[in-house]
């Protein structure tokens, strides 16, 4: 069975920054995505039972979906009519150090969660795929990303949201003392921006500089 993702960005409801203790939602319900699915409440009931931290507590909490970046461990998930959510607690291990920092700064702002689908049907009405069941794998903590439209997403939604990401993710790097590992990942995700936005960038370059040339001409007439 091959894992599947879906993101959202609603941020973090609460975190206690002395206590490393984060909750947030992860899943929205009864919303179609950009996938073309439709989760319906009670979708992760089942995997929260046998798997969560009540049960098996095989669930992870993950960043970015990778295995090897564990900043904690979850001590609740549950779900409403509305939403599906989550409280994590934060290791003292450099990894969950770093997290809170990020989550403190705002580098993490979004979710994310990886499942496998065990039930699902095609609804022709809603022109949706009703997730009904699926195996909660794990839940991630994204730095920038987001699935559902009736959400905001900083790195999709509009230019200006990654410029002033790509500003605050420069600052974070010139002025925090996580560990050099967390930095030199933070410094490469901010390169890729960079060098993502830099048509973008000069566009506004060129544009201002026929601004400038027109006030100019303006002025001489």
């Amino acid at each position: 069975m091959q894992m599947l993702t879906k993101g959202l960005d609603v941020g973090f409801k609460d975190v206690d920054l002395k206590q490393g203790i984060v909750t947030g939602q992860f899943a929205k319900h009864n919303s179609k995505d950009l996938g073309g699915d439709i989760s319906e409440q009670g979708v992760f009931a089942k995997s929260i039972m046998e798997r969560g931290p009540k049960g098996s507590r095989l669930m992870k909490f993950l960043l970015d979906h990778d295995k090897k970046m564990v900043p904690g461990v979850l001590t609740d998930v549950y779900e409403d009519a509305q939403t599906a959510s989550y409280e994590m607690k934060a290791g003292s291990h450099n990894q969950g150090v770093d997290f809170v920092k990020m989550v403190e700064s705002g580098i993490i702002n979004q979710h994310s969660y990886g499942y496998v689908t065990m039930k699902e049907m095609y609804d022709p009405n809603r022109k949706a795929n009703i997730l009904k069941e699926v195996m909660l794998l794990e839940v991630s903590a994204i730095q920038f990303l987001g699935m559902n439209p009736d959400t905001t997403r900083i790195d999709l939604k509009s230019e200006a949201d990654a410029f002033f990401y790509l500003e605050k993710l420069k600052r974070f790097l010139q002025t925090s003392d996580c560990t050099d590992e967390t930095l030199s990942k933070l410094e490469l995700e901010f390169k890729s921006l960079e060098l993502l936005l830099k048509p973008s960038k000069d566009t506004l370059k060129e544009l201002e500089a026929d601004q400038y040339k027109s006030l100019i001409n303006i002025l001489k007439s």
